[in-house]
């Protein structure tokens, strides 16, 4: 994978990141929305967390 991919999935992260503080400043935050866009955060925390460690094994880094 390239830096490039590796940047564009962290700006996803901080869209979720973003997101989650949206939906966490409302008066009634939803429960299942919150549960959802941690879900996704984490998820894409682990693929890029596995990517990350891929490119510095493969000199990208």
């Amino acid at each position: 994978m390239t830096r490039t991919y590796i940047h564009r999935l962290h700006g996803r992260h901080a869209l979720l990141e973003s997101a989650l503080s949206q939906e966490m400043r409302r008066p009634a935050p939803d429960p299942a929305t919150v549960a959802a866009i941690k879900k996704r955060k984490l998820e894409l925390k682990d693929r890029l967390r596995a990517l990350e460690l891929k490119a510095a094994s493969e000199g990208f880094d």
